[in-house]
This record gives C-alpha cells, sequence and structure tokens, in this order.
C-alpha cells in the first residue's frame, strides 16, 4: 500500500511540476512591453524573460523554442504582454513575430521632406518625439514608400526603418554610384532637386543633363525648388527679395549644389541622377499647366517664362 502511494505522489509530482512551471508567474507583468534584441541568443533571452517575471523556467522555454525552430528564427522586436501566457504560447509569438502590437499602414510620398514625414506621425503614434526625429533625421536617406508601422514606434526606431529601406533599395543602383564621377551625398542631393522639379521620367532625366552640366560650367543653378525647402514658397509665389535670401539653400545666391538634400528621392529621381539625356539645353521652367519647357539661351527662357507662367 505505501509503495502505492508513493508511486502516485512521484507520479503527481513529475506531472504537476513541469506542468506548473510552464505556467506564468503571478507576477507577470501584463500590459507592459518585452523587447527582444536583435542578436539576442535563445539561452539570454530565457534568463531575460524570467527575470521579466514573464516566465517561471527559462529551461523549459528554451525546450520550446528549440521544438520550434531553434535560436536563428527568433523575431528581434517589442512583445506586448496582454495577460499572462504560458511558455509554448510565448515561445509561439517569439518565433512568428507576433508582437501584439497594432500596426498602422503609412505612405509617405517621393519628394516629401522631414518635416513633411514628421507630420504623419499623428496622437496615434504614442510614444514619437517630433522634435527628436526632426533633429535626428537625415534628410535625403529617408525611403519614401509605404510602411506598417507599430503605433509604439519612437523617433529613432522610425529613422533607422526609413535609413535601412534606403539602403536596401538603392543597392540595385550601388555599382552604377561606384562607377559615376560623384559621391553618394552628390548623386541624392541632385535626385532631391529632381524630385521636387520632375513629375515624369523623361523630363527627370533631361533636367538632371542641364543641372550637372549647370555644375561643370560653375552656373548657378538657379532651381526654385530649394525655396520650398527655406521658407515654402513655390515659384509662383517667388519675389525679387526671395531671390535674395541669404541661405546655402539659395542657389541662385550660391554655386553649386545645397549643402544637403531637399527632399527624400525615390528610385526613379536617383536613376535619373545617374543616367542624365544628353540635351542641347541649359534652361528648364514648368508652365503653369504643369508642362516643361526647356531652352538653350537665356532670352529664349525668359520669353518662355513671361509666355508659359501666369501670375
Amino acid at each position: 500500500m505505501i509503495l502505492k502511494i508513493s508511486l502516485f505522489l512521484a507520479i503527481v509530482i513529475l506531472c504537476v511540476i513541469p506542468l506548473y512551471a510552464t505556467t506564468p508567474p503571478s507576477a507577470f507583468p501584463s500590459g507592459s512591453l518585452v523587447t527582444v534584441r536583435e542578436g539576442t541568443g535563445l539561452y539570454t533571452l530565457a534568463e531575460k524573460l524570467k527575470q521579466d517575471r514573464v516566465i517561471r523556467s527559462p529551461f523549459l522555454f528554451r525546450m520550446a523554442a528549440v521544438v520550434l525552430g531553434g535560436e536563428r528564427d527568433m523575431k528581434a522586436g517589442q512583445y506586448l504582454m496582454p495577460h499572462p501566457q504560458n511558455v509554448f504560447t510565448l515561445a509561439w509569438r517569439v518565433f512568428h513575430g507576433d508582437y501584439g502590437i497594432e500596426h498602422i499602414k503609412l505612405t509617405i510620398p517621393e519628394g516629401f521632406t522631414v518635416m513633411k514625414i514628421s507630420a504623419l506621425f499623428d496622437e496615434r503614434f504614442v510614444l514619437f518625439n517630433h522634435a527628436d526625429f526632426m533633429k535626428n533625421a537625415p534628410e535625403g536617406y529617408l525611403f519614401p514608400d509605404t510602411y506598417f508601422v507599430p503605433i509604439i514606434a519612437t523617433a529613432s526606431s522610425i529613422i533607422k526603418l526609413l535609413n535601412d529601406n534606403f539602403t536596401r533599395k538603392i543597392s540595385s543602383v550601388a555599382r552604377e554610384i561606384d562607377n559615376s564621377r560623384h559621391t553618394l551625398e552628390e548623386i541624392i542631393t541632385m535626385a532631391s532637386i529632381i524630385e521636387r522639379e520632375a513629375k515624369y521620367q523623361e523630363d527627370r532625366t533631361t533636367i538632371s543633363d542641364i543641372l550637372w552640366k549647370r555644375i561643370e560650367l560653375d552656373i548657378p543653378l538657379q532651381v526654385d525648388a530649394s525655396f520650398v525647402y527655406i521658407n515654402g514658397k513655390t515659384t509662383k509665389d517667388l519675389t525679387l527679395d526671395d531671390l535674395k535670401i541669404d541661405s546655402p539653400y539659395n542657389t541662385y545666391l550660391y554655386k553649386g549644389m545645397p549643402p544637403t538634400p531637399i527632399s527624400n528621392p525615390g528610385l526613379p529621381s536617383i536613376v535619373a541622377a545617374l543616367n542624365p539625356t544628353t540635351t542641347p539645353y541649359f534652361y528648364f521652367l514648368t508652365g503653369s499647366d504643369g508642362t516643361m519647357h526647356y531652352s538653350r539661351t537665356f532670352d529664349e527662357h525668359v520669353a518662355k517664362k513671361h509666355k508659359y507662367i501666369t501670375r
């Protein structure tokens, strides 16, 4: 009889203790965020989860993780803990990237500036700091695209997201950039101007030719798009006083390129900056109807201004 009781107790202990170890701790941090950092090993993660009172047994979490695929499949990021969950559920979430956080579809148009991108992050993004974003975001290197952004995104995480995408996207033209006569900074700055000046690829490559020639000949670029960056004014709003503004972005007053890009260009504009179409033109303007007009001489350019731009 004693042997039977002992055997029963042993079975209960062997079953109950592991089952208990898989359940969430009583102090489970419901409503908190748990961060899985890029490159974190399985052992380190399991110990951290125990320290954060998310799991009871690091060993059982590691066992569940191994069964699901091993530490190479862990998805870095921030995981919301809405309520207590056992080790199997938690391991499944980490290995499937189930963050439990609402994501918002956000489209950043080509040619948006850092300021305009910042304005897209409204009150839904509770942790986004506009001042930090404006201070640290690199103009020209935030790739315009459609993103699914977590509502807990911070300024630094968005900068990384957009800049990493920029790096991936320009990899397709990396060899062209390396083989060009220009630095990456020069290409992106030129592309940022082209992005603001033209809608169609044929116009982009023509404008690219005109602007590169003006730089080579040490002629001011004289692009109106730079004033949108300086004071928000478009061509039809510019005055003679605006053309005298003492700013390094005033391409009427200072020769060469602006000190930084003036927008965040898309890939077509970057391609246009790399592949200008050879033309006889030195001047261009956008008519009031949106049509581009090109000229060989300054006198011809002035005549077309009077003809195609209405005030």
